[in-house]
């Protein structure tokens, strides 16, 4: 659906200065909080040990089929044994700038494969064991939740731009 008046809003966004686009990278913030949280809970489930993953018969291998055996719903989430793939995760925003009057913005939470090595094996799998996207899977659960908050936030700002 074209947008109506997008010069008076991006004239109006210039006039009001950096206010606006601080408060993006403030709900930006928001959004990558939310993010980080659903990530870490997906991440951190009690890891059963070699020999209990044995006795399971090996439920990540892909012998079992593109989900493995299900041991838990969702079949991507992953158990915590060191605390390194919990450790390498890291969160953070693109500042808010405005080009030609469109907006951009953006909130991320990553895995450091310098810091767990095995964070690329467990997102895109193996030859012997199936990809658990943890990342996409994870933004999947909250993305409502995340798209209301940056219609909430910005959507009240924006709706105060008065054409001059």
């Amino acid at each position: 659906m074209p947008v109506r008046g997008t010069e008076v809003v991006a004239k109006n966004i210039i006039r009001y200065g950096g206010n606006f686009t601080k408060h993006v990278n403030k709900v930006m913030k928001e959004v990558s909080v939310i993010m980080d949280n659903q990530i870490t809970k997906n991440m951190s489930l009690t890891e059963p040990s070699l020999k209990g993953l044995k006795l399971l018969g090996h439920p990540y291998a892909r012998r079992h089929g593109p989900k493995g055996i299900q041991i838990h719903d969702p079949y991507w989430q992953v158990h915590k044994r060191s605390g390194d793939l919990l450790s390498s995760k890291e969160r953070g925003t693109t500042d808010a700038s405005i080009t030609f009057g469109a907006l951009k913005a953006g909130a991320f939470v990553k895995l450091d494969d310098k810091k767990a090595e095995h964070a690329k094996y467990i997102i895109f799998g193996t030859s012997k064991m199936i990809p658990r996207p943890l990342l996409i899977g994870s933004l999947n659960q909250i993305k409502n939740k995340a798209f209301g908050v940056l219609k909430t936030n910005l959507r009240d700002l924006t709706m105060r731009f008065v054409a001059r």
